[in-house]
């Protein structure tokens, strides 16, 4: 059952939408939890390890969930958050860069904050910076500052 809280970024509310689903790389029953903020002009969707409820959520690849938050949001700005993934696996490398390309061949920006130097190494043999640049945090990626973590 999605849960809402009211958060601010800068000084505009923004309503926080809760919800789990199994990615196809874990076992049935266990899926990515992801934490939907809205904010002005950027839409924030934080990864969280996976939720351990048998049979909660929708049974969607986990790039198809995102793609339809994006799209129910009608966003062309997203961040994706990643400090709640202690360790990123294949599968959702791969739900993060077929998002990255969604949303760059849709005319959008997409960013990612707050991956460790591991997690980080492993995306990047993967997907070049460029198309998914990294930033320590949520404020970071979006006003595009300096990074933490190059």
């Amino acid at each position: 059952m999605p849960s809402t809280h009211d958060h601010s970024v800068g000084a505009q509310p923004v309503r926080e939408q809760r919800s789990s689903f199994p990615d196809a790389g874990h076992s049935p029953g266990n899926g990515w939890g992801v934490a939907v903020e809205r904010g002005p002009e950027w839409l924030f969707l934080r990864i969280e390890v996976p939720e351990t409820r048998a049979g909660a959520g929708d049974r969607s690849p986990l790039a198809e969930r995102l793609w339809g938050m994006i799209r129910e949001h009608r966003a062309h700005r997203v961040v994706l958050e990643l400090d709640r993934v202690c360790s990123i696996d294949d599968s959702l490398i791969g739900a993060i860069a077929d998002v990255g390309t969604r949303v760059r061949d849709d005319g959008g920006l997409i960013r990612v904050c707050g991956l460790s130097e591991p997690n980080l190494s492993r995306l990047q043999s993967v997907v070049c910076e460029a198309q998914l640049p990294h930033f320590d945090s949520r404020s970071a990626a979006v006003v595009g500052g300096d990074r933490a973590i190059p």
